[in-house]
């Protein structure tokens, strides 16, 4: 009997599933905060993701030389990180709006530039 616990377990809490969230729903009844706030955590880590690239631009400066295609390579990744969290924060905003919610302010960290 007690075999058969995890599997118990396991069907039941796959019996409960949630259905997958729906992103690019424009519908009111959706829910747009928890979409948002989908948005807003991937701007986040694009963020994180472009802060690291400005921190090894640095290092590859030094050991490459400001004007290296390791330099260069890295500065274009530096920005395409940095376009998509302001792409995915515009989304966060756009579904906020759509739950009748404001930002009071974007949600902005400094990145180098």
């Amino acid at each position: 009997m007690v075999r058969f616990l995890p599997l118990a377990l396991a069907v039941l809490g796959c019996a409960h599933g949630t259905e997958p969230l729906d992103l690019t729903s424009p519908d009111p009844a959706s829910d747009q905060r928890k979409i948002a706030n989908y948005y807003s955590r991937e701007a986040d880590f694009f963020r994180l993701k472009a802060e690291e690239l400005s921190q090894r631009i640095v290092v590859y400066e030094g050991l490459f030389g400001p004007d290296s295609e390791w330099v260069k390579g890295t500065r274009l990744l530096e920005r395409f990180y940095k376009d998509s969290a302001e792409e995915q924060e515009r989304r966060a905003s756009s579904h906020l709006g759509l739950a009748g919610q404001e930002r009071s302010a974007p949600h902005v960290r400094s990145v180098s530039p």
